[in-house]
This record gives C-alpha cells, sequence and structure tokens, in this order.
C-alpha cells in the first residue's frame, strides 16, 4: 500500500476514535460532576468562588476515573461503526492488517495515558481530592495539620500544626539525640520549608549536658537564643502531611523522594509505592485492554452477533476495572502488597492482551 493511501485511512481512524473519545469523556465528565453536584451542593459554602473552585476540582479529580473508561469505550463506539459502514472490512480488503488498522488506536490511547501520568507531576492535580474535601468539610481551601511527631535520622520532631499549603509550620520541636541520649531541645513558635529544608524563626535552644558520672551540679543545663536555623532536610511539608494519611497521594517526583526518605529511617514504604504505582502503571490499564480487545472485533457484522459483542465489552471492561481498582485502593491502604495489588493485575492483564493478540492477529 502507497504511503499516501497508509497515512489517509490512519488519519480517518485516528479522527473517529478521537472524535468518540472527545464526546465520551465530556459526557463522563459532566455526568460524574453533575451528580456530585447534585448531591453536595447544600454542604458547600455560599461563596461563589469556592463552588466554582470545588466543580473545578471535582472536574479534575474525576479524570482518575474516566480517562480509562473513555478510551475503552470509545474504541467500543468507533469500531461498532466501521464495522456496520464496512469500512473495517474494506480495508482488510484493500491489504491491510489488523496490526496496521490497530496501530491508531493503540497509539492514542498511549498518548493520552501518558499525558495523564504526566499530569500525576503537578502538586495541584494530585491535590484535587484534598482541596476539594476541605471545601466541602470546612469551607477553606486548605486544612491544617495537627499534632505531627516524626523520626529523622536520629532526632524526633513535634510540629503543634502544619498547613501544607502554605509550607508552614507552627509550635515546633525538635529532640536530638545520638542514639541514646537527648542532646538538645529546640523550639520555635513558627518555621517555614524553604528549597530543602525547614528554616525556624525566633529559636530557643536547651542544651542538655552529658553528665559521664561526674557531680549533677557540675552539668548545667545552657539555654540559647537564636534568630533562625535550619533543621529537617528533605522533610516537604507535603510528605510530612502524607505520613500521617490512610491513602497518600503525592506528585511522581515527591513519590521517590519520600521513598527514599523513608528507607534511610528504616520505615515501610508500602503506602508510598502504593502511591506511585497508581500514578504509573494503573493507567496502563486503558492501552493494554485496547490492545487485547480490538482484535476481539469481527470484519463485519454479517455473522456476528454484535449486541451481545457489546455487552460483553461493556460488562467485561467495568468488572476488569473494578476489580483492578478496588485491589488497588486495598493496596494503597496498606491491608496488601502494592506489587501484589497494583503491578501483578497489571502485568496479567498485559499477558492476556499478548495472548489474544497473537491468537487472533
Amino acid at each position: 500500500m502507497k504511503l499516501n493511501h497508509l497515512l489517509l485511512y490512519q488519519t480517518f481512524l485516528s479522527r473517529l476514535y478521537f472524535k468518540k473519545i472527545l464526546v465520551l469523556f465530556v459526557a463522563f465528565e459532566l455526568f460524574f460532576v453533575g451528580f456530585d453536584l447534585l448531591k453536595n451542593f447544600k454542604k458547600l459554602p455560599d461563596s461563589a468562588n469556592l463552588q466554582i473552585l470545588y466543580t473545578v476540582n471535582k472536574f479534575l479529580e474525576f479524570i482518575n476515573f474516566t480517562i480509562p473508561l473513555t478510551l475503552v469505550f470509545a474504541l467500543l463506539m468507533a469500531m461498532l461503526q466501521i464495522i456496520k459502514s464496512n469500512e473495517l472490512v474494506t480495508l482488510y480488503a484493500l491489504g491491510v492488517s489488523k496490526t496496521r488498522v490497530a496501530k491508531p488506536f493503540i497509539a492514542i490511547a498511549a498518548g493520552i495515558t501518558l499525558f495523564y501520568i504526566l499530569l500525576n507531576t503537578l502538586p495541584y492535580f494530585t491535590q484535587t481530592h484534598e482541596t476539594a474535601y476541605n471545601i466541602r468539610k470546612r469551607g477553606t481551601v486548605s486544612a491544617i495539620s495537627s499534632s505531627m511527631f516524626i523520626k529523622s535520622g536520629k532526632d524526633y520532631a513535634y510540629i503543634e500544626s502544619l498547613n501544607p499549603h502554605e509550607k508552614t509550620g507552627t509550635g515546633m520541636k525538635i529532640f536530638k539525640t545520638d542514639g541514646i541520649r537527648l542532646k538538645e531541645v529546640i523550639e520555635a513558635k513558627q518555621g517555614k520549608f524553604i528549597k530543602d529544608h525547614w528554616e525556624l524563626k525566633d529559636i530557643t535552644l536547651y542544651d542538655i549536658p552529658e553528665t559521664n558520672g561526674s557531680s549533677p551540679t557540675d552539668a548545667k543545663l545552657q539555654i540559647k537564643q537564636y534568630r533562625s536555623k535550619g533543621v529537617l532536610y528533605g522533610f516537604t511539608p507535603r510528605i510530612i502531611d502524607t505520613l500521617f494519611q490512610t491513602s497518600p497521594k503525592l506528585t511522581i517526583q515527591d513519590s521517590f523522594a519520600a521513598m527514599e526518605l523513608l528507607k534511610r529511617q528504616g520505615l515501610r514504604t508500602d503506602k508510598i509505592r502504593a502511591n506511585l504505582y497508581m500514578m504509573t502503571i494503573f493507567p496502563l490499564f486503558a492501552p493494554i485492554v485496547v490492545f487485547g480487545l480490538f482484535f476481539l472485533f469481527p470484519a463485519q457484522h454479517r455473522g456476528a452477533n454484535l449486541s451481545l459483542l457489546t455487552t460483553f465489552v461493556i460488562f467485561g471492561t467495568l468488572v476488569l476495572w473494578g476489580i483492578t481498582f478496588t485491589l488497588s485502593k486495598i493496596a494503597a491502604n496498606g491491608a496488601l502488597s502494592p506489587e501484589a495489588g497494583i503491578l501483578l493485575p497489571i502485568f496479567l492483564m498485559a499477558l492476556g492482551s499478548w495472548y489474544i493478540y497473537r491468537k487472533y492477529k
């Protein structure tokens, strides 16, 4: 087949699939956001700005659910159209292989999935659920976390209140030890995260002397005052706040930083790994299903029960997506290994799609 003919049918299929994606995406988003507003509108504050902000955040939040279903169901709509109009069997009759016909669908599904994964590098996108929840429950965009106690190497830190959005904390205390003995206590009324560390202001430092068998009267507590001091290197406000949540939600880059930080502390990284897999591996559900599903469609509608096939595709997709999504949520809550709850189901789906491809290509 000539190059211009190749580009012609690939452009036709790409436009058809993209139109179906756009229609379904808008329809799904309007349905989910509209249903949520009907249920929660009375709970929203009277401020019009906050109501609009809540709607925008819910729209972005529901992308996590609508994108996979949109890509799969758009393939179903596009394939039914070209099968009923005999355009698919015409392409096959012209010598175009199934693999070549599938390429535009798989490329678009993979491209949109990659774009969605890149969105998870943006802090605002990953915090849409939290922002919407704060507006509905507290009438404000940001939430204040309180009474947080964390470990940093051999040291410990207590934060009376933390504002992750403004990157500030109040009532901060740092307990420095040598692994056995308490050496210093640093108190500060407030602190702010700057670059890679917390900068404390108006500090009172209590230097606790080591007796080493000497008379207690020779050991005196020394109290010093400082204007500022850097502590807690690497502990971003978002990481600190996430460590106290049942389902952490960090950006991709913050997830890697949090994993490295927790490994140095000798702490478990299950929830952080689950969060990372949810943003990078779980979205592959859509292109994997699109890849396998395409080769199950018949070349023409004669002799094929398209109604039964449509029911099978819709029901099968919803069941498969529901099972994988439930397993991922269980893994995110720490009740199941992230590898078993997220990586394994996606890997098994990839194997299934590859088997279908090898059998029906």
